[in-house]
């Protein structure tokens, strides 16, 4: 499984009692939940009261131990972990009586580190009710983290991880996601502000060793960011993935957050277009958008370099 939510956050706060109210606006406390990759940081604590079957990659003691020296996280925010997941269909994970009795799905900074996304999206709609079951997600937003000069993920590249091996990354991937892993002034992610101070984290050889970890033969599992995401990037490659019948979900809201990521809620079934020509004006639309959304970031780039 891929590394847990915990890449991009902070730990528990009272800033995040609103992101959390969002996530799982329109759910009650009676509705049965999955949560993947909670870790430190969960959205729908079983502490609180919520039925959240929660998965990840290690567990309860896993992960304590793996945070047990970071200073910034409480280990008593650990929930014990009902499915320890390390690859494969999501659902094998869960008795087959569990098909479909699920109100909701809820991955925040999971769906950048896993290998095959639609494999992902075909495991929630197993998983979760056929009518009212929705799919709740936090994703870093490309132009607000370290994945800034990464350019975002399109719909041939997914149709070729699904085609692919599925439970691990590419060599590409691996290579790029430590080559061009910035920082803002020692941050690893940031609001909407002026990118003074970026700099990079990792010589071309480090990248070139950690690809070379990760394509070894008989190497276990290496964890890496493969897709990265504006919120019209998203949109388009729900909109075409849907199109081409490889998964039958669409956005119901999304919505941008102050600093680095967005939250989406995804229902069923797909978003059908009446015409050919309502499909491909729709994704031209989301095209533009997203050149939109990265001259953005050019000028937030821009602020930073001084004047000649």
């Amino acid at each position: 499984m891929p590394s847990s939510a915990g890449a991009l956050a902070t730990g528990p706060s009272p800033a995040l009692s609103d992101r959390s109210g969002r996530l799982l606006a329109g759910l009650s406390i009676e509705d049965r939940l999955i949560e993947i990759g909670p870790s430190f940081n969960p959205v729908a604590a079983k502490m609180a009261g919520w039925k959240t079957v929660v998965v990840d990659h290690g567990s309860r003691a896993d992960l304590v131990a793996k945070y047990r020296t970071a200073p910034e996280v409480d280990t008593t925010h650990i929930e014990d972990v009902d499915v320890v997941w390390r690859g494969g269909p999501l659902e094998r994970g869960f008795p087959p009586g569990d098909a479909g009795t699920f109100s909701a799905l809820i991955a925040s900074h999971v769906l950048e580190h896993v290998p095959d996304p639609i494999a992902f999206f075909k495991s929630a709609a197993t998983l979760l009710h056929p009518s009212r079951g929705s799919i709740r997600l936090a994703l870093p937003d490309k132009r607000l983290c370290f994945d800034v000069f990464r350019p975002a993920a399109t719909t041939g590249r997914v149709l070729a991880a699904h085609r692919g091996d599925g439970s691990r990354h590419t060599y590409a991937d691996l290579f790029d996601h430590v080559a061009y892993l910035a920082r803002l002034a020692g941050r690893g992610a940031w609001a909407r502000e002026p990118l003074k101070g970026l700099s990079l984290d990792h010589t071309l050889e480090q990248a070139r060793g950690n690809a070379d970890l990760g394509a070894a033969a008989g190497s276990g599992y290496v964890d890496c960011h493969a897709w990265q995401f504006t919120p019209a990037s998203f949109e388009l490659l729900i909109v075409e993935l849907g199109a081409l019948g490889e998964i039958d979900w669409r956005i119901d809201w999304l919505e941008p957050q102050p600093a680095m990521e967005f939250l989406v809620s995804l229902s069923r079934p797909r978003k059908v277009f009446a015409t050919l020509e309502d499909l491909q004006a729709c994704r031209l639309v989301l095209l533009r958008q997203t050149l939109l959304e990265l001259r953005e970031l050019t000028d937030q780039m821009l602020e930073a370099v001084p004047a000649a």
